[in-house]
């Protein structure tokens, strides 16, 4: 793109952000000559400030948070610090969305209403991104924007992607309660942790319009919940959410990781599932395999359950303590990290174990969804005839 965009207007300034680029920013502009600058952090600032540069007002050298090319350096700027009032922040100009992509039947509108994360999940780099402080908008804040979107454009369908829609219980109570007395007739899908959701603040979710919940489970075994991603978490809280959202008609989506240092392949109960023993008695011990956590999902009894490869990503510990944390990482072509393709290899697992263990993995998984089609189906019935 960045290309594209030179080839038609050469003088143009190629700005770049996210979280990838955040993390590489100096090997991202000595490996791609058409981007000039890359935003590292929270960006809303910092574009206004660049489009202050475009406008010859200011020079690159007074903007916080970016990286830049002068000549043949590559020059890192001070940090930019993050926003503390989100509230201050204008609503996303939605009005410029192209009425060919409305539409073509685009009916899930996302938005977010906090960032930051106090937790330091070892696989996940939001809280070096977005900082690890909790900023949140207010409640009334995010029904405004809600109550703006059902009003101007249409739509009745929201997807929450903060992080933790939950951590601040009461706030997530109060957009509830926000949603239900302007009777917006909305439905709405968010993630959460199991530990920031209750009976009763799952229950006001359901009444609001929320209709299916994430949760990051991520592994089966608690030692490694415990020892390895600091998750802080437990396989019963994660039941017993599960259960609570259920109770509150609510569909739930549970995710898992496999290829953590520690996890060990198990060939014998590899070769006992592609027999299609599953559920029948196996007495072999799988403490600490793969596949305890496979066990362990089932018991957690969501409605969907997805499975992922530990990745890498750049700005992780996992990325950055790669060997002290006992893995190995095999490839930078960062289109093989999508979740799906192994880069990496452990003490106890080589790629190929890692590999053909992900694929009985993800036919189980496919399975264990199929068998629980029926039941999500009669959930999203019942609340349609609510």
């Amino acid at each position: 793109v960045s290309e594209l965009a030179k080839k038609i207007v050469p003088g143009a300034m190629t700005v770049i952000g996210g979280p990838h680029v955040s993390f590489t920013a100096g090997r991202t502009l000595r490996e791609t000559p058409s981007i000039d600058v890359v935003v590292r952090g929270e960006g809303e600032q910092t574009m206004v400030e660049l489009a202050r540069v475009v406008a010859g007002k200011i020079s690159l050298t007074e903007v916080a948070g970016i990286t830049y090319r002068f000549r043949s350096t590559v020059v890192n700027g001070p940090n930019r610090p993050v926003l503390d009032d989100l509230d201050s922040l204008p609503f996303p100009a939605r009005h410029l969305w192209p009425e060919k992509y409305i539409q073509r039947g685009m009916r899930e509108v996302p938005i977010i209403t906090s960032r930051g994360c106090p937790f330091a999940c070892v696989f996940c780099s939001t809280s070096r991104m977005a900082g690890p402080v909790f900023r949140a908008r207010s409640p009334s804040n995010v029904v405004d924007e809600l109550q703006q979107v059902v009003d101007d454009f249409y739509f009745d369908r929201f997807i929450f992607n903060d992080d933790t829609f939950t951590l601040d219980q009461k706030r997530a109570m109060e957009i509830c309660e926000g949603i239900i007395e302007r009777e917006l007739e909305i439905t709405w899908a968010c993630s959460a942790r199991v530990d920031t959701v209750s009976q009763e603040l799952l229950s006001r979710m359901s009444d609001a319009g929320c209709d299916m919940i994430y949760y990051g489970v991520e592994s089966g075994n608690q030692q490694i919940l415990d020892k390895f991603i600091g998750k802080q978490i437990t396989i019963e809280q994660a039941r017993k959410a599960v259960e609570w959202a259920h109770d509150a008609g609510i569909v739930t989506v549970a995710s898992y990781i496999i290829g953590f240092p520690g996890e060990i392949g198990d060939k014998e109960f590899q070769a006992y599932l592609k027999r299609g023993e599953y559920g029948k008695t196996y007495d072999a011990d799988l403490t600490g395999t793969i596949f305890e956590s496979l066990i362990r999902a089932r018991e957690v009894d969501s409605d969907q359950a997805q499975v992922h490869l530990l990745t890498p990503y750049p700005g992780t510990r996992l990325y950055d303590e790669a060997d002290l944390l006992g893995i190995k990482i095999l490839t930078e072509e960062w289109w093989r990290y999508n979740l799906q393709l192994p880069v990496i290899e452990t003490n106890a697992m080589s790629i190929e174990d890692i590999w053909s263990s992900y694929r009985i993995y993800m036919d189980e998984f496919d399975t264990y969804n199929n068998t629980r089609h029926e039941r999500r189906l009669k959930r999203m019935r019942r609340r349609m005839e609510a």
